[in-house]
């Protein structure tokens, strides 16, 4: 499996502003944020842990978005 491929991943998907690719290596970051943080709450540390925690299990993470029209997020856990 890897990013690109959707067999067995598990899909979440949402219509929100979206990110821009040329950032895509900063979206897993701890304290990396792609929007200022007075148009959107959070603290740049969820995804973070989402990756730490699919990748203690084996597994891989991976997002795909267009600014303005949302993001899907890819998950695959190990076997």
């Amino acid at each position: 499996m890897r990013p690109g491929s959707r067999n067995g991943a598990i899909m979440l998907k949402d219509n929100g502003v979206g990110f821009d690719m040329n950032y895509y290596d900063k979206l897993f970051g701890v304290f990396q944020r792609l929007h200022r943080s007075e148009d959107y709450e959070g603290t740049g540390v969820g995804l973070a842990i989402v990756k730490r925690v699919v990748e203690k299990h084996g597994g891989m993470v991976w997002a795909e978005s267009k600014m303005n029209q949302g993001a899907t997020f890819y998950f695959v856990l190990g076997d």
